[in-house]
Formats: C-alpha cells, structure tokens, sequence
C-alpha cells in the first residue's frame, strides 16, 4: 500500500515523495510516507512527513491541511495482495518542526488503513 500513496502524492504539487527508509532523501519540498502501527489497534496508520525550506510556513501549513487532505481522504487501492483499501483521514497532526538534520522545517499527518492485522 506504501507504494500507491507515494504515487497517488506524487500526482500533487510536489514531486519528490519517498518512503520511509530510504537511503539518499530528496531536495525539498519532499514527503516521507512512514507506515507505523496504529495506537488504537484499528489498522495501519500511515505518518506523512512533509519538508520545505525554513520560511515557507504558509505553504506548509497549506499543503498538510488541504493537499494532503484532497489527495488522500478516502484514497482507494488495491495492495500487493489484492486486497481493496480506503485510507482514511486522522485528526492527528504535528506542528511546524524546525529541527531536522537538513536544515528543514516539517509537519506530519496521519492517515489510518483500517483493517484486520493477522
């Protein structure tokens, strides 16, 4: 599933979205899509990590709570294993952090793949 929401962010405004764990990160703006388990125990949650250049707070803010939202809110595919799934949006969400190892600023939100784990 990780690899149809990286798609399915990359038809948005910015390009350069990868997932968690990979060995060289993009130049900004990027997004980092982070499968983790979900706290609550309803499925897989999905942290979106979206990075742009100190002073582009607005833009931001902008993109986690509309593009994000417009992109991924009752997104729907099939996984690898032929199961069909609905993320779903979460009201979680960080503020702006300024302290990443490159230099940018970033905020997160979650999205929840409710689902069954066996």
């Amino acid at each position: 599933m990780i690899t149809k929401i990286v798609e399915q962010l990359k038809t948005g405004t910015i390009k350069n979205v990868v997932p968690y764990g990979v060995e060289q990160l993009p130049a900004p703006p990027y997004v980092v899509v982070r499968p983790e388990r979900d706290m609550l125990g309803r499925g897989r949650a999905y942290r979106i990590i979206v990075h742009m250049q100190p002073g582009q707070q607005i833009f931001l803010e902008d993109y986690v709570f509309n593009d994000l939202f417009d992109l991924l809110d009752n997104f729907t595919a099939t996984s690898r294993n032929n199961n069909y799934n609905r993320l779903l949006t979460e009201n979680d969400y960080t503020d702006i952090i300024i302290s990443n190892d490159d230099g940018t600023i970033s905020m997160e939100r979650v999205f929840l793949l409710p689902s069954i784990i066996v």
